[in-house]
Parts: C-alpha cells; sequence; structure tokens
C-alpha cells in the first residue's frame, strides 16, 4: 500500500514487516545503543537474581527495568515515526514515564511472586493438585499480561496514556488483534531461547530489535482501529 503523497509506503499489514525492518536497518547504531543502555538499568536486578534474592528481584525489576522498556520504546517510537532522536531521548523521558511505567511493573509482581512461593513445593514427594492448578493459573494468568504488555507499554510511551488507560485499551488491541500479538510473543520466545542457548550476549541486542517491532505494530493497529472507527 502506498500513499498518494511522495509515493511514502503505508504502515499497514503489507507493508509491516518490511517499514519495521527499514526503520531498524537505518538507525542500527543508535538501537544497538539504546538495547545496551537498556541491558545497564537492568543489571540490579539481574544481579539479584542470580543471587537467589527472587522477591527483592521483583521489586527492584518494577523500579528499573519497567522504566528501561518504556524508555527504550520512546526512543524507538521517534525512530520509527522518522523523528530526529539521540541516546539522551531516553534519559529524559526517565521521569516522564517512571511512575506510570513503575505501575505497569508492578501490576505483574504478584503472579510471580505467588509462582516463585509455589516452585518449591513441587520438591514433595506428592505435589498436591492445588498446587498444579493455581500454577496453571498463574502462567495463564503471566501470559496475558505478557500480550497486554506488548500493547500497554507503547500505548503508554505513543500516546502519553495512564496505567489504567493503557491497560483497557491493551486488552481491546491483544484481543482484536490477536495475530499480531501471538506473532510478537513468538518473536519474543525466540529471541529468549536464542538469548539461552546461543549466546547470553544477545540480551544486549535482541531487546532493542523486538521494541523495534513491538512499537511499530502498536502504531499499525491504533492506526487501523481509529480508520475502521
Amino acid at each position: 500500500m502506498m500513499s498518494s503523497e511522495n509515493n511514502v509506503p503505508t504502515l499497514g499489514q503489507h507493508t509491516y514487516v518490511r517499514m519495521t525492518i527499514a526503520s531498524l536497518w537505518e538507525n542500527l547504531p543508535l538501537v544497538l545503543l539504546a538495547g545496551f543502555v537498556f541491558s545497564l538499568l537492568c543489571i540490579p536486578a539481574v544481579l539479584l537474581f542470580f543471587l537467589g534474592l527472587f522477591l527483592p528481584a521483583l521489586i527492584v525489576s518494577a523500579l528499573t527495568i519497567a522504566p528501561a522498556c518504556a524508555a527504550l520504546l520512546a526512543l524507538e517510537g521517534d525512530v520509527v515515526r522518522g523523528v530526529k532522536t539521540n541516546i539522551g531521548t531516553m534519559f529524559r523521558v526517565l521521569p516522564r514515564y517512571w511512575t506510570r511505567s513503575v505501575g505497569l511493573g508492578l501490576v505483574v509482581c504478584f503472579p510471580l511472586a505467588v509462582a516463585l512461593l509455589t516452585l518449591p513445593m513441587l520438591s514433595l514427594p506428592q505435589v498436591p493438585l492445588v498446587v498444579w492448578l493455581g500454577l496453571g493459573a498463574d502462567a495463564l494468568g503471566l501470559l496475558i499480561l505478557a500480550a497486554l504488555y506488548l500493547h500497554a507499554f507503547p500505548l503508554l510511551v505513543l500516546h502519553d496514556l495512564s496505567v489504567g488507560t493503557a491497560l483497557r485499551n491493551a486488552m481491546v488491541l491483544a484481543s482484536r488483534r490477536m495475530g499480531n500479538t501471538l506473532g510478537l510473543l513468538g518473536m519474543g520466545i525466540l529471541f529468549a531461547f536464542a538469548s539461552a542457548y546461543v549466546s547470553p550476549a544477545l540480551l544486549f541486542i535482541l531487546p532493542a530489535v523486538w521494541g523495534v517491532f513491538i512499537v511499530n505494530n502498536c502504531r499499525m493497529v491504533v492506526e487501523e482501529e481509529l480508520a475502521s472507527g
């Protein structure tokens, strides 16, 4: 699909991948630098996790990783929209989105904490059925939250929404655009396996690459929803 002005492609289902890859390639040094900064901001939570301090790691994740996600997507939002930007954007928007992104991060802390407290019960000689049911429900809840976050975080930074509004709109987009949501989830899972089994160094690169697809998907589905009325 092409726009009438200057033959510029219009972001849509048929051009989404091509246009996203083009934006990524044209701004690759900046995106990679943003990914490195994002990884640095994640270090405190990661260190706590590897030290076995899982519950403190969850709280620190909400305070650092969630805002880092918002800052990364804000910069990448400028990238895909062709807005002049630089790495300083991440640091400038951190105070602006910190409180709201922490709010989003805290939402997932409860099911993760429940899972961490329940997992040791799997070592019992006989695991009660209620434990399996609880873990199953927890896993389902985390999957739903992951799907919502794929839309809520970019909505937060692209449209400057409140936490509640971002989550409500994310529910609408995730349910109506199931194919897009599953595609992004699949990409995230693939990148996670690549980081685990190919090289942990990919953690400095792949989150930023994934973020470009996430933020451009948000732009596309919002425009399509508005166009459809």
